[in-house]
């Protein structure tokens, strides 16, 4: 595991320096799959939002149509329901569309792209991108979501760059489906590279000047009409600037609860999301680094699933609730015995279990500089 992942940490950052070099330089694309990465195939798009999900949907329909069809044996194993039941009564009892429309219209025009690109129904594709929120709604016990995140500000503390990186722990279902979205605006130029799976939206991502990653809270508090986990972390990546994000992020409702770590040049933060509250979190006054697995630390804004389920274990629900896990501690003491973090450290960090495990989909490092 450690020297696949390792190998996937050096093919991503190697791809990720070098398309970033190219940014602002004006290419023409037509949208095609590029496999010389066979870890990590990249597919480029340049068009209109939906024209962008329609080309991802037909490129990829072979791949898309054979994980849609293991996440609906996922679902009727986990819910013991037809998946097609389980879709539309689950779209039938949220209403995200409303919130996409207000704050994300293009990426329902994606989203609506793939499904026609696909060949598989609107309402399926949707609830495919809907990841955290079938989670969150319908309490799994076992969330198979363990992702683990670190973001080092560098730039503060000597000027050098600045980096933000995960590991993606999803169910081994996903594995093998990965793939990189290159996505170039034809209008304004601007580019971003998407980590997602076949079919999906996405998971995290960098443009020219931000980037972002995310990391399941599914004891803070969600909502049913709320701004879904993809949408948003799309969204950002259309943003120019760390302080236009950190605005966004700040005040949109979050369907799910979910830690965002944003990462620029100049900055880096950590953002503990409930519905109807936004925290920072930071390991001490230094604001130097932060990381993060899947448990709030700052944000007590929970779940009532979460409360009734303290309550049914302690009798009562505790006037201080204290959360930690492996992967944070492994992480927590990785950062802390390194005075210089650099690309090293943190490949290094992402490749050490119980941080890499078997559920690690994909790990992404990103790099922010100066040059």
């Amino acid at each position: 595991m450690k020297k696949k992942i390792t190998i996937l940490l050096t093919v991503f950052a190697l791809m990720l320096f070098n398309v970033l070099e190219s940014f602002g330089i004006e290419t023409k694309r037509d949208s095609i799959l590029d496999t010389t990465y066979s870890n990590l195939p990249i597919l480029h798009l340049s068009g209109t939002p939906y024209e962008n999900g329609f080309d991802h949907g037909k490129i990829m329909k072979e791949k898309i149509v054979e994980l849609v069809g293991l996440w609906k044996k996922d679902i009727e194993k986990n819910y013991q329901l037809s998946a097609d039941i389980f879709i539309k009564v689950f779209l039938d009892s949220t209403d995200y569309i409303p919130a996409i429309k207000k704050w994300t219209p293009d990426l329902l025009e994606e989203i609506k792209g793939i499904s026609a690109g696909s060949g598989i129904d609107f309402n399926t594709i949707f609830a495919f991108q809907l990841i955290d929120e079938i989670w969150t709604n319908e309490r799994l016990i076992n969330i198979p979501h363990h992702c683990t995140s670190v973001g080092i500000n560098n730039y503060k503390k000597n000027g050098s760059s600045n980096f933000i990186a995960q590991n993606i722990d999803i169910a081994p279902f996903y594995h093998g489906f990965e793939i990189l979205l290159d996505i170039k605006d034809k209008n304004s130029n601007s580019r971003k590279l998407v980590t997602t799976f076949a079919g999906y939206i996405g998971a995290n991502g960098l443009n020219k000047n931000i980037g972002i990653t995310e990391n399941t809270l599914s004891d803070l508090k969600s909502s049913l009409n709320g701004l879904p986990v993809c949408c948003i972390a799309r969204s950002v990546l259309e943003k120019t600037s760390f302080e236009e994000a950190m605005n966004f992020i700040r005040t949109i409702k979050h369907a799910s609860g979910q830690n965002y770590i944003v990462g620029s040049k100049h900055n880096v933060v950590s953002l503990e999301c409930a519905s109807d509250l936004v925290t920072e979190y930071w390991p001490d006054t230094t604001k130097n680094y932060t990381f993060h697995a899947n448990r709030p630390l700052t944000n007590n804004s929970y779940h009532p699933a979460f409360l009734a389920y303290l309550k049914a274990l302690y009798g009562s629900i505790p006037e201080s609730i204290s959360f930690s896990d492996e992967r944070f501690e492994s992480m927590k003491n990785i950062i802390l015995n390194n005075t210089h973090i650099t690309l090293g450290t943190i490949m290094n960090a992402l490749s050490k279990r119980p941080i890499c495990n078997n559920n690690t989909f994909v790990s992404t490092i990103m790099e922010f500089n100066n040059d």
